[in-house]
């Protein structure tokens, strides 16, 4: 009988035991389901509203709401994106605004495994008085702080020699935010040629003065050098190919773009069209504002472009939105390939805030990007291996290269002597440029 009593205690024991754990258990998971299921529930709801490949979505009952939003989204992702993702929100972080160092760089592993920067262009007033250029080499010392030490010098055989050394203080990245690095005026034969080195797709108030300028001198001429330029605002690549574009366009498409199969049928019903299209506009030159600023008419028969692997999103759009009108000579290389743009979608009870894709932009011809980029006419590397002069110096190879073609009345057959240092070959680089981190999420 004891025998018996003993046996029903340790069944109800585990029992007991079994059926605790049991609700801990299912305590854990809804606690677990409940810290992440309202943003992935959101989540969901909104790329499978907007996301340009929306018939790519994985069923909703298929999906884990139980992972954390990032892992969430990227699982939404279709095989053809490259570029959508999820941050936290921006009203739940610190709103400190980041910093900048002053230069843009490309990071190389050395011979000895030492990472070493190659400075692409300096914005710093502060630096270029140190003499800090295009081209220099940096190797960063260890410091304490925020400012930064950096052996500066020379590579030789793939081995860095230092020659002295670099103090550089950060400031805030709103102080230095001008986006056109350089606007300049060359005299070549008879004609004056206008050279603009455009960093980034932003304040279209950046873009006024440089082309008023190239408007009073009557340029014949630009070259647009967007190598360094990742994208921006649709906006304001519009005002800027708005103020290049020659008479003809006046009046035609600029940009159309078209959407998922849900956002194509809230725009056919709103609009009348599934697509949505902008114009060029006549330029008022002085006369009034269009599009929130004066747009000068350049009335430009040809344009001369120069490209990077990293110029991307709004500066190839800048290249496809024109050429229905003008010829464009391409010198550099290849270009990114982003022919879509997206969209900041956030709401402040949910903490992450998705860049997802939802559009894909073409020209008046009904032509894009390439996934692949757009090809150069005239090939000019832009890496380690291309002699680093200073940009606006009349002997940079692309600058070189599109002086030389002018000169030549619009010959895409040009030899620019010079162009490599065998003593960087032995370099291997890493990682995208400090400038690509930088791009807009619009385009």
């Amino acid at each position: 009988m004891n025998k018996i009593l003993l046996f029903i205690y340790f069944v109800v024991l585990i029992y007991s035991c079994s059926s605790d754990n049991t609700e801990l258990l299912l305590e854990e998971q809804t606690v677990k389901e409940g810290v992440y299921a309202g943003d992935n529930q959101w989540i969901y709801e909104q790329m499978n509203h907007y996301y340009l490949w929306r018939e790519d979505l994985p069923d909703s009952l298929s999906c884990d709401y139980t992972t954390d939003p990032v892992t969430f989204y990227k699982a939404l992702l279709s095989s053809k994106d490259r570029f959508s993702y999820c941050t936290r929100n921006t009203y739940y972080t610190s709103s400190v605004e980041p910093l900048d160092y002053g230069f843009a760089y490309q990071v190389y592993k050395s011979i000895k495994g030492e990472n070493l920067l190659q400075v692409l262009y300096v914005t710093s007033e502060n630096l270029r008085k140190q003499k800090l250029g295009r081209g220099d080499w940096l190797h960063k010392v260890p410091t304490f702080g925020s400012s930064l030490s950096f052996a500066r010098g020379k590579v030789k055989n793939g081995a860095f020699q230092p020659l002295d050394t670099l103090t550089v203080e950060p400031i805030s990245w709103g102080q230095q935010r001008n986006t056109v690095y350089l606007d300049s005026i060359y005299s070549v034969g008879s004609s004056k040629v206008g050279y603009l080195c455009y960093l980034e797709f932003d304040n279209i108030k950046d873009l006024e003065t440089p082309i008023k300028k190239f408007y009073d001198a009557h340029v014949d001429e630009l070259i647009l050098d967007l190598r360094y330029n990742p994208g921006g605002y649709v906006r304001t690549c519009r005002y800027l190919c708005n103020s290049i574009v020659p008479d003809e366009g006046y009046g035609k498409i600029f940009q159309q773009c078209t959407y998922n199969d849900r956002v194509s049928e809230e725009y056919l019903k709103e609009f009348g069209s599934r697509t949505t299209k902008e114009y060029y506009e006549v330029p008022t030159n002085g006369n009034g504002q269009i599009l929130g600023s004066e747009i000068y008419g350049l009335k430009l028969k040809r344009l001369y472009i120069l490209t990077s692997k990293n110029t991307a999103s709004a500066s190839e759009a800048t290249i496809v939105c024109l050429r229905p009108f003008m010829n464009i000579t391409v010198i550099g290389e290849q270009t990114y390939g982003k022919g879509v743009g997206s969209w900041t979608i956030s709401e402040r009870q949910y903490k992450y805030e998705l860049h997802p894709i939802i559009m894909q932009y073409y020209n008046a011809s009904m032509e894009t990007t390439p996934s692949d980029g757009i090809p150069a006419d005239v090939e000019i590397a832009g890496g380690y291996d291309t002699v680093k002069k200073e940009l606006g110096d009349r002997n940079e190879p692309l600058l070189a290269a599109a002086l030389r073609s002018i000169e030549m009345d619009g010959s895409s057959t040009v030899i620019v002597e010079g162009i490599t240092r065998a003593e960087y070959s032995e370099l291997m680089p890493i990682g995208e440029p400090s400038f690509f981190h930088k791009i807009k999420t619009e385009y």
